[in-house]
């Protein structure tokens, strides 16, 4: 029987998605191509997991909290992710007005975010000093995810209501819609695409590539929490007893899909930049061991679906890069309710209110 709706793409927002529709339209009517030559080496794979409810921009903040609400309120879910509940710290750029930010967060969820000076938050958590008159956002309600694990908690519970698991790539998407896979061409109402690096290869889409990296590091800062400064951009939270994760935007644009071999170069940039934000009297041990992908951004509106020009019944549902894991569980929901429409020959309605339109994860992980 022929499966009205493709999602390629086995990782975390391909993954999250095939369960949210097979929750809302039932599982035999999803096909689900996981890539599973790719999986190794993809950004699921390679993401440090933060997750927190604040994003400088509005959209992004409001899938970022509902996300983060839906994963505090459903303890299976949470423990399936890996959540680890720690505060976060974002020092903003002192253009920033995060007044429309904090409001949502404080309806989404309450009392975990305020606004403090950055010098102040810099003292508390022994940091270099901070520009006069810029501030931090601190959070109470934040910490890190394992996305690889939420990706394989979707992925069997995806198995276990009915979804086609098929480990196959895709080779190319054509209007029809259709997907060929081993030479064999599948018709479909509707396909997805949320390879991401890998979907600008199967479909017309303006999304770029860029290298992710980080590093583990020997330095024991236990009080760090998870920590984002977006005037040099490094990030960070503490791992395990006696470590630190800490990372630094990468300029590596174009990078190719799959590349997971750390950059050496990368090593030195994070200790300079480490060095004057954490305050340390010296350069930054050099790491434990790196973690790289490659993931693709959007030029803006980060992870959403995107229908495909000229292709009717095609989707994008990628460009998240390292927001994906913070917003996946909200955007997965939008993302279906317009899916489910689509594949039931209705015109799709691409802006939709957020809202739980399709059935919540938590519905059947609580259970």
């Amino acid at each position: 029987m022929r499966a009205p709706v493709a999602v390629i793409g086995g990782g975390l927002a391909g993954s999250v998605l095939a369960l949210r529709l097979a929750e809302q339209i039932g599982g035999p009517r999803i096909e689900l191509y996981l890539g599973a030559a790719t999986r190794g080496r993809d950004a699921t794979v390679a993401s440090g997991g933060l997750v927190r409810g604040f994003e400088t921009n509005l959209d992004e903040c409001r899938l970022a909290a509902e996300s983060l609400a839906e994963l505090r309120r459903d303890p299976a879910l949470a423990h399936a992710s890996g959540y680890q509940e720690s505060p976060s710290y974002y020092f903003l750029r002192p253009e920033v007005d995060p007044d429309r930010q904090l409001a949502l967060l404080d309806g989404a969820l309450s009392g975990s975010a305020r606004l403090v000076p950055a010098g102040q938050v810099a003292r508390a958590l022994g940091l270099a000093p901070r520009p006069e008159g810029t501030f931090a956002v601190v959070e109470q309600y934040a910490g890190h995810i394992r996305p690889d694990a939420l990706r394989h908690y979707a992925v069997t519970r995806a198995t276990a209501l009915g979804v086609r698991v098929r480990q196959e790539a895709v080779a190319s998407v054509a209007a029809g819609p259709a997907v060929t896979v081993g030479g064999i061409v599948r018709h479909h109402d509707v396909v997805v695409v949320a390879a991401g690096a890998w979907t600008s290869a199967l479909i017309p889409v303006s999304l770029r590539t860029r290298r992710i990296q980080y590093g583990v590091y020997p330095l024991a800062r236990p009080d760090l929490g998870c920590l984002v400064d977006d005037l040099s951009t490094l990030y960070g939270r503490s791992y395990g007893v006696g470590s630190v994760l800490l990372g630094v935007a990468t300029s590596a644009w174009g990078a190719a899909p799959g590349s997971d071999r750390p950059d050496p170069a990368y090593v030195d940039r994070v200790s300079e930049v480490a060095r004057a934000v954490l305050g340390l009297d010296g350069r930054l041990p050099s790491p434990r061991w790196s973690a790289a992908g490659v993931d693709c951004f959007a030029d803006e509106g980060g992870l959403r679906l995107r229908a495909i020009d000229n292709m009717p019944g095609v989707f994008s549902f990628a460009g998240g890069a390292g927001s994906a894991a913070k917003s996946v569980l909200a955007s997965s929901r939008l993302a279906a309710a317009t899916v489910c429409v689509a594949a039931s020959g209705q015109p799709p309605q691409m802006s939709m209110p957020p809202g739980p339109v399709c059935r919540e994860l938590g519905d059947q992980a609580s259970r």
